[in-house]
C-alpha cells in the first residue's frame, strides 16, 4: 500500500513538473516571436529584461544612436551609443542611396525620432564586429520596430547567428510584404 502511495504521489509531481515546464515554455516562445506548430508567429511584447534608452539620432533605416536612462549590463555608461536594429538590413544610403534607402530612413525616423524614448533588448550575441551593439527595439507604446520595418517593406530580414529569436515573426512579416509589393519590394524590382 504504501509503495503505491509514493508511486502516485511522484507520478504526480513528474507530471506537475512536467506541465509547469510546458505551460512556460510557451508563454516565452509567444514572448520572442516563435510559433507553435500550426500557429502564426506572435509579435514580441516589450520584454522584462528590456531597458530604456532615449534616441540621439538616426544613422539609416536600421542604425541609430541612443543613450541608456541608466547602464546596465548590455550598455555599461550613459554615453553615446551605437544601435543596429537585430534581424533586419536597409538599403544602404551612402556612399551611394540604393533604392528605398532615404524612406527606410524616414521610416525609422518617424518611428523613432530623435529625442524619444525606446525599449530595446539583446539576443543572444550583443555586439557585431563594427562595435554597434545589436539590440531589438520597440516604442514605449509596444510597437515592435524591427517588425514594423519588415512589415511595411522598408528591411530585409538579415539573420546572423546566434540572435535568431525573432526569426520566425520577421520571416513571416517578410512574406507578406514581398506578396502585397509593399515598400522596396514593390518600388525597387
Amino acid at each position: 500500500m504504501f509503495r503505491r502511495v509514493l508511486i502516485g504521489i511522484l507520478v504526480l509531481a513528474v507530471a506537475g513538473a512536467a506541465i509547469w515546464w510546458w505551460a512556460g515554455h510557451d508563454r516565452d516562445s509567444a514572448e520572442v516571436g516563435l510559433a507553435t506548430p500550426g500557429a502564426a508567429p506572435t509579435t514580441p511584447v516589450i520584454p522584462s529584461e528590456a531597458f530604456e534608452m532615449t534616441v540621439e539620432s538616426v544613422h539609416d533605416g536600421d542604425t541609430l544612436r541612443a543613450r541608456a536612462a541608466t547602464p546596465n549590463a548590455v550598455v555599461t555608461d550613459v554615453e553615446s551609443t551605437r544601435v543596429r536594429l537585430l534581424g533586419i538590413d536597409t538599403p544602404e544610403i551612402s556612399p551611394e542611396p540604393d533604392c528605398w534607402g532615404s524612406e527606410a530612413t524616414a521610416k525609422l525616423t518617424a518611428l523613432v525620432p530623435p529625442g524619444s524614448t525606446i525599449w530595446v533588448a539583446p539576443d543572444a550575441e550583443v555586439h557585431d564586429q563594427y562595435g554597434r551593439t545589436l539590440l531589438y527595439v520597440w516604442t514605449p507604446d509596444g510597437q515592435f520596430v524591427n517588425g514594423e520595418l519588415v512589415a511595411q517593406g522598408d528591411a530585409r530580414v538579415e539573420i546572423y547567428s546566434p540572435n535568431r529569436s525573432q526569426e520566425a515573426l520577421l520571416r513571416s512579416l517578410e512574406s507578406a510584404a514581398v506578396a502585397a509589393d509593399a515598400g522596396r519590394w514593390g518600388a525597387c524590382g
